[in-house]
């Protein structure tokens, strides 16, 4: 879009949930509108206020804006990073391309963008995805969450933060009060991301998040709101049943399809077709598969993402804060600590304490290919690149602020993938997927909760499932955390095997002598015995080679 006086233009991905209010603010100031668009309102707010728009920004978003009379380019990046952003550099001339999907980078004026980076393939392989800043080939780049770059006509560039989750927010609330915040908070997020021109409706699961987002969306549309699910008959984390409990509770109108074995591996395919860049998280498959039911009825549609990381969802952060007080200890005496408790109780306890810091431990449960399976499978490939510092943890203050140290990489770590792969899942079948859990209001919430009214009575996001329970009734809340999965596993030794093999042996793979033949056979040897659950590392190795053969 252009500005109505010609001097800048931007092109925008995404949503600006709060631009009514900033429309409102902007004409005060004597601008005018030809449009009722958010992205009209965008391009005003940054001839207004520059760079600073970004603070007042509640939205997802990948944008660039350039402004011809300083010739300055502007890329910024949504605070949550539900959108991506990616950018390729030459090394050689002046310019810039950028992207919501990695693989255009490999289709501009100035050809391949550069070799595969080692460094960066093992913390792929480490995490099964990439995080920002890092890409693949050399010369690209993801922008961050809540980052800017500003590229001005000579070539200088300037990176900028103008949003991070703080280290160690003091928690206020608790109770009643952190009960009523948080429910004000998410009717209004919900209410700015109903706004659409076209039809919406709500992710539903079994679980707690995006059933909450439901309860709260149909008490503002009504009893037309449409609700999708997938559902697993037959297997052991199937949520089709608990979501028909929560659809008939909330009277929503529920669109359930039971998908079959059968379908499930012929939507591979489709995994291969939406992963722009190397990602081997395999919950991509139900996500693909819900958001193609979804969008043969809506184009919007409430996700409840966000959910675990910002109120302790998982089993990481529990784990780790019931073993935190010992992170006071040198490693040694922790050892100790923890082989004699063994010895005592006589069974296996959490070793939690055994990692040299609470960053370790995170890094640990969190990598699918690990050190020694590396060795084995790429003996050459270099370390990690050396400033990836997510995992870097402060000195051990108190289980405050462990608590707020677990919060803040969940949120920085593990919420980009699966953020990714909503956006990959949705995007391939048109469907625009939004998240109020990971509206500015409702993060600024959270961050005032106390951390351990989440954990209450050892329950798991314990605010969240008081919150629904004003909705529904509580005993049809499922306790268990069980995750939007499917028998990968399994697959992997049966129906899959053929096209698992034909990727890991692939000269796309193992053509350029990075990867190890006998290395790869013996790993996935173990995996087919059933000696090992290789799984996660297979897939990985999988997806990375269904991109090289694609795209390099």
């Amino acid at each position: 879009m252009l500005s109505a006086d010609g001097r800048s233009a931007i092109v925008m991905n995404g949503e600006i949930y709060n631009f009514r209010e900033l429309r409102a603010e902007l004409e005060g100031k004597g601008h005018r509108f030809r449009t009722r668009t958010d992205t009209e309102v965008l391009l005003s707010a940054l001839a207004e206020w520059g760079h600073d728009a970004l603070q007042r920004l509640n939205g997802m978003f990948a944008f660039a804006w350039y402004d011809g009379e300083t010739r300055t380019l502007l890329l910024a990046r949504d605070h949550a990073g539900i959108k991506p952003l990616y950018y390729f550099v030459p090394p050689h001339g002046k310019g810039i391309a950028f992207a919501s999907r990695y693989d255009a980078l490999m289709h501009t004026p100035w050809g391949w963008p550069g070799d595969v980076r080692g460094d960066v393939m093992h913390l792929y392989l480490r995490l099964h995805h990439l995080p920002a800043p890092y890409a693949l080939l050399d010369n690209t780049h993801q922008l961050e969450p809540g980052h800017s770059l500003t590229v001005r006509a000579d070539g200088q560039m300037q990176k900028r933060c103008w949003w991070r989750i703080p280290e160690n927010p003091e928690p206020e609330l608790r109770g009643a009060a952190a009960l009523d915040a948080l429910a004000g908070a998410l009717d209004n997020a919900v209410r700015r991301h109903r706004i659409a021109d076209v039809p919406l409706g709500v992710f539903l699961s079994g679980g707690v998040d995006s059933p909450l987002i439901s309860a709260i969306a149909r008490e503002q549309a009504g009893p037309q709101l449409e609700a999708f699910t997938l559902a697993n008959p037959g297997w052991r984390q199937d949520e089709g049943a608990d979501a028909e409990r929560y659809a008939r509770a909330l009277n929503v109108r529920l669109c359930k399809h039971e998908a079959t074995g059968e379908e499930a591996l012929a939507a591979v395919n489709d995994v291969r077709e939406a992963q722009y860049e190397p990602f081997a998280d395999f919950s991509i498959l139900p996500t693909l598969l819900v958001s193609r039911l979804a969008r043969q009825r809506v184009t919007v549609a409430l996700s409840g993402d966000g959910g675990d990381e910002l109120f302790f969802g998982y089993e990481r952060p529990v784990s780790l804060l019931k073993s935190g007080t010992d992170f006071r200890l040198p490693w040694l005496i922790r050892a100790t600590k923890y082989a004699l408790r063994q010895a005592v109780t006589g069974r296996r306890v959490s070793d939690v304490v055994l990692h040299r810091t609470p960053g370790h431990y995170y890094l640990s449960v969190n990598s699918r290919l690990r050190e020694r399976d590396l060795t084995s499978l790429a003996p050459g490939l270099p370390t990690m690149p050396e400033d990836f510092h997510l995992y870097d943890s402060p000195p051990y203050r108190d289980r405050l602020g462990l608590a707020n140290f677990s919060r803040r990489v969940e949120f920085e770590g593990q919420l980009q993938r699966c953020l990714k792969k909503v956006d990959m899942a949705s995007m391939h079948h048109s469907l625009e997927a939004r998240v109020p859990m990971l509206d500015r209001e409702v993060i600024d919430v959270s961050l005032r909760i106390d951390p351990f009214d989440c954990l209450r009575a050892g329950q798991r996001k314990a605010v969240l499932r008081d919150l629904l329970a004003r909705h529904v009734p509580r005993e049809i809340i499922p306790e268990p955390k069980r995750g939007f999965a499917v028998p990968l596993g399994d697959w992997l030794r049966g129906p899959l095997r053929a096209t698992a093999e034909e990727a890991l042996f692939s000269p796309a793979l193992l053509g350029d002598g990075v990867f190890h033949r006998q290395g790869v056979q013996r790993y996935w040897r173990d995996h087919l015995s059933g000696s090992r659950d290789n799984k996660w590392g297979i897939w990985t190795l999988m997806s990375l080679s269904w991109w090289l053969e694609r795209n390099a």
